[in-house]
Order: structure tokens, then sequence, then C-alpha cells
């Protein structure tokens, strides 16, 4: 929503260490929103990454792999990206080239040296692109401790060696490539790596865990997030009984059941391994791929006992598709329909505004473009800040000019400040009411002037 000044705009991500971003930015959407392209891809790459655990078990079927696509689509920040018209895509994608380069490093048919560097080349290119997604690669040692513990098929000698060497080669390659691209960039804080006081508060805060197992986000319930991580508990125990009753060597029986809970934390764990490490980290939507690791837990186990006990399989299957898919997509539709309305709503008052400041230069004198806007609707936002991207081009100050530009071609110079100078920039303003009640439009300076906020540091001592 607040993205007009992007609009077929480059986008730089070098100075985020990105430079993949901008290369396949430029090639694929041609400096253009395309929400379309950028669905189909974040689709394809979803699909993609489900269809990974076909490569550790044989027990899943395309219909598996639909149920993971589903359930990894399903969590909230992945569903709140979908009104992020292009980024999803080049969200997703770097995570299903991460994966499947791992794939190549370590379980590719035919082994060979050009199968590894492929593979690192796919790191390093998906790290390029986006470093939270980018790493997902090494949760392939997840999906192999778990496929050991289960006993689902044979894999290569040392291949989590091989796989845990490419990753690290491919991080490194790309850090390499980022200070190059870096060099004629100002760094950004993202870009930082944690100190170790840092690292460890991030590491013991319950408060870093619940926002991606228990997210709460305005408009949904935290039950059907509750209700799937539960399931995935359930699941670890019925493992954990299966394994300890069907192997009857004792010291096999405790390689395999400490393959599953290692299995069990590192997916779990997975989204937050890069955040852990970094000194600010990312916003929450970086966490899109909250449910890669858990939901492949699951699938994986589901699929491993439905031979064994159908109706159990079953009956959890159900109940993840009634208690969680269907609440999940119940949200997604709010979302989008609470963003549409928000961008209509966007235009309408830009095109309000461009009419009254018309009506006004024509009584007054004053010219009608350019106009000045001052402040923003942060404190009269008639929408509430319901998601990670669902905020109005009107709530941040640097594409407020953008939407009069793009819709209008009309230039308009906005007033912003922060905290520590509103004071003295209110001072310097001529009292008025915010738009748009009367008085919103004041004469300033030889311009027009137009209040998203009241100013009422100059209005109450006049």
């Amino acid at each position: 929503m607040d993205d007009w000044a992007l609009l077929g705009q480059p986008i730089h991500q070098a100075s985020q260490s990105r430079p993949g971003w901008d290369i396949v930015y430029t090639l694929l959407f041609q400096n253009s929103f395309s929400p379309f392209f950028g669905w189909l891809i974040a689709g394809l790459s979803i699909y993609g990454l489900a269809a990974v655990t076909t490569v550790f078990s044989p027990l899943i079927t395309p219909a598996w792999v639909c149920l993971l696509a589903l359930l990894i689509a399903a969590h909230a920040y992945l569903l709140d990206l979908f009104n992020f018209s292009f980024a999803i895509g080049l969200y997703l994608l770097p995570a299903t080239l991460s994966v499947w380069g791992a794939v190549l490093m370590g379980y590719a048919t035919h082994r060979h040296r050009l199968s590894w560097l492929a593979g690192v080349l796919l790191v390093a290119l998906a790290m390029g692109i986006y470093q939270p997604t980018g790493y997902l690669g090494i949760g392939v040692l997840g999906l192999e401790a778990l496929a050991r513990a289960l006993d689902l098929r044979p894999f290569p000698a040392r291949a989590w060696l091989r796989v845990a060497v490419g990753v690290l080669t491919g991080s490194l390659l790309y850090y390499l490539i980022s200070l190059l691209a870096m060099a004629t960039e100002v760094e950004n804080e993202r870009t930082g790596f944690a100190t170790l006081t840092i690292f460890w508060e991030k590491l013991t805060s319950i408060k870093v865990y619940r926002e991606i197992y228990n997210t709460n986000v305005s408009l949904m319930s935290t039950a059907p997030q509750f209700i799937f991580s539960m399931i995935f508990l359930i699941l670890l125990l019925i493992a954990t009984v299966w394994i300890t009753r069907r192997v009857s060597r004792r010291r096999e029986r405790i390689r395999r059941l400490g393959l599953l809970w290692f299995a069990a934390g590192f997916l779990t764990l997975l989204p937050m391994f890069l955040y852990f490490v970094l000194r600010v980290g990312f916003p929450s939507r970086s966490f899109c791929l909250g449910n890669f690791g858990i939901a492949s837990f699951n699938v994986m186990v589901l699929a491993s006992v439905q031979p064994v006990r159908p109706f159990l399989s079953r009956a959890l299957v159900g109940l993840l598709i009634v208690a969680y898919l269907v609440p999940q997509a119940a949200f997604a539709s709010k979302v989008w329909d609470l963003a549409q309305l928000l961008e209509r709503r966007d235009m309408a008052l830009a095109q309000s505004i461009r009419t009254d400041v018309t009506i006004e230069a024509r009584r007054t004198g004053l010219p009608a473009e350019p106009f000045r806007l001052f402040g923003t609707t942060e404190r009269n936002e008639l929408f509430p800040h319901w998601s990670s991207v669902g905020q109005s081009a009107f709530r941040t100050e640097w594409s407020i000019p953008a939407i009069f530009k793009q819709l209008f071609g009309v230039e308009v110079r906005h007033i912003a400040y922060r905290r520590s100078t509103e004071a003295n920039v209110r001072r310097g303003l001529p009292a008025c009411a915010a738009y748009p009640q009367p008085g919103s439009i004041v004469p300033y300076r030889r311009e027009l002037l137009v209040c998203l906020e009241a100013n009422p540091a100059v209005a109450s001592g006049g």
C-alpha cells in the first residue's frame, strides 16, 4: 500500500547486501510491479519447497505435497505477504533455490563435483536475493535426520557433511560478493552481526519464539496456530513411541530417538537461525516461512503413520484442515478485503485533496501546483495497522508525494517531522485542522498547505 514511490522504478537492495535481488527484479519484473507474476513465482516456490520432502521419504505422494504446500502457505505472515504484490515472489524464491541447491550438494542421483558446485552457486544466489529465506537450504539436515530416525530410506555416506560444507561455502561466497556490492553503498543496520550479548538475549527471549509459533496478528485468533503446534507435539510423541516399540536393540533405539528429537528441534528453530546471528534482524514478514520446518515434520510423520494407523492419520489431517487451514484462509480473505479497501481509500483521498486544493487555489489566487502537505495520518488513521504491509500511503511520509505523482502527475512537497523536531516544525506552520475538516487547507509561503493532522501547537496559542 505504501509502495507508490517504487512503481516503475528500480529497487536497489545492495545496501542491504542483496545484489541478487537487484538482478532478479530487473530481469524478471523489468522494474514493474506485477502481482500476478509475483504470486506465480510464490506459488511455484511453495510447491518447490514442499516437493523436497519426496527426496527424503518414498511415502510422500503428490497429495501429501499439496497438503504440505498449503500448511506452509497458511502461516499468518506468508498469507499477509500476498498483499505485497511482486515482493512475495522474491521472498520465497530464494528458499526454494537454497533447498534444492542443498539437495544437489548431498543427495543428487549422480554425485559429482559439478552438482555440488551448482548447489553452492544456488545458495549464494539465494542469499543474494533475500537472506532470511535464502539460507533455508540448511533445513535439509533436519529432514535427513527425521528420515533416518523413521528409517525411510538409505542416504549417501556423509551427505549431511557435504550439505553443511556446501551451505557454508555458498554463504561465504555470497558474503564476498555482497562486500563488493556494498563498496559504493552506505551500510544498512540490518547487515551487521550480533554481539554475544545480543545473540544470547535473542536466543533466550520467549517473545522471539512467540513471534513465529504463537503469532499474534490483529483480525486473527492465535488458536489455529496453537492447534497446529499441538499436532506437531502429538506427532513427535507418536513417533517417539513408535520407535521405542519397534526398535529392539537399545543402542539403535537411542540413536534413532536422538535423531528424531534433533530433527524436531532443528526444524522448529530453522526460521530463526539468521535472526539470532544478526545485530538487528528483519521485519516480522521475514519469518513468512515459519511453518516450513514444523509442517515438513508433520507431513513426513503423518505419511509414515498412515500405512500403520490410517484412521489416526486421517483424523489428524482432518483436524489440520478444519482447525488450521480453514481459519487461516478466512484470515487471508479479511486481509485481502481490507487491503483493497485501503488502496481505494487512499486513491479517493488523494483525488479529494487534489480537487479541494484546486478549488481553494481558484478562491485565493494561489497556485494549485505545487502544494505542500503536512504530517501523516498516523495519529488519526481510519484503518488500523492490521498487518505487516497493511498501511496507508498517507501513513508513511516517503510515499505521500509519490501517490500524487503517480496518479495525477502533481508535485507535492511533504513537510515531515520526527519527535526531536516536531515542536520546531509546528511552530513554523500556520494553525490548521486535520483534513478533511474546514480550515485544513491554508496559505503558507505563497503556496497552499494541506494538513493531514491538526497543528494544535499554533492553534492553541492563537
